[in-house]
């Protein structure tokens, strides 16, 4: 059994986490995708993502013709990434840039003087910044990075603290078994260790079980969650230098209520420096 929070600990990672159908079936793409067309009406060049993965978000909005530069912090992501964007059109190709970087603090050579159009921060990534000053120098880097006016288009979720406060630590199975493409079967589970209260973060686990014939192999990946408020979002980009234009409580762009499954925040970069 292997137990690691680093992508790179478990071999093919890339292939599993495309397999898994709750990743494939997420209903936001087609808002980030509006979001970019929205970006670019306005005239500034170019599309930030961060965490881009495997991209699962990057190559929709290549594919849709914008320009995307993908930063993420896994080598063994980007790799997949590259092999998915390797079988695409070369117009495709054309429009993507793949960096290796950590979010928290990056310094990337943006398209033009001028700088990206929108950074996007999808599928919960900003919930892996566990600290206040993590969370302010990857605001400060992202604005930066924009153009005078540029959109910072991000989801977390909303906090249930009713579940929350339930024992959850027990595998529940999310990914009933399935055979990925090099004929292995893939199932996935999940639970939560422990809730730190004070820090804001759950610790949880996700487990992997890839069976061969008769053998099955047992892989953890331990993930901690830091969960946030609206005010306090609101807070920490106004200290960035954003200004929050919305808040949405789905990717149907329904207003932000206490039972929304999401908190998603599109923020305009101020015009002073």
């Amino acid at each position: 059994m292997a137990t690691d929070s680093s992508y790179e600990a478990i071999p093919d990672f890339g292939v599993l986490y495309d397999a898994v159908p709750l990743y494939a079936t997420r209903s936001d793409v087609p808002f980030y995708l509006d979001q970019a067309a929205r970006a670019a009406a306005a005239g500034s060049a170019g599309v930030l993502e961060l965490g881009c993965g495997t991209g699962r978000v990057l190559l929709a909005l290549a594919r849709a013709g914008h320009a995307v530069t993908g930063l993420d912090l896994s080598p063994a992501m980007l790799t997949h990434c590259r092999t998915k964007l390797a079988a695409e059109a070369a117009a495709v190709q054309n429009r993507v840039t793949l960096c290796q970087g950590d979010m928290r603090d990056f310094s990337l050579g943006p398209p033009g003087a001028g700088g990206f159009a929108a950074a996007f921060a999808p599928f919960r990534g900003l919930q892996h910044l566990a600290t206040a000053a993590e969370q302010l120098g990857c605001f400060q880097a992202v604005r930066r990075h924009l153009a005078p006016g540029g959109r910072f288009v991000f989801d977390v979720f909303n906090p249930n603290y009713q579940l929350m406060t339930q024992d959850r630590s027990r595998e529940v199975e999310d990914t009933a078994e399935l055979q990925l493409p090099d004929g292995r079967y893939l199932r996935r589970a999940m639970r939560v260790i422990r809730v730190r209260w004070v820090e804001q973060l759950s610790e949880g686990e996700l487990i992997y079980y890839l069976r061969s014939g008769n053998s099955t192999r047992r892989l953890v990946q331990a993930i901690s969650m830091r969960w946030y408020t609206p005010s306090e979002l609101q807070h920490l980009l106004d200290r960035a230098g954003f200004r929050v234009e919305n808040l949405y409580g789905d990717f149907n762009r329904s207003a932000l209520a206490d039972e929304s499954p999401d908190i998603i925040v599109v923020a305009a970069r101020g015009s002073s420096d």
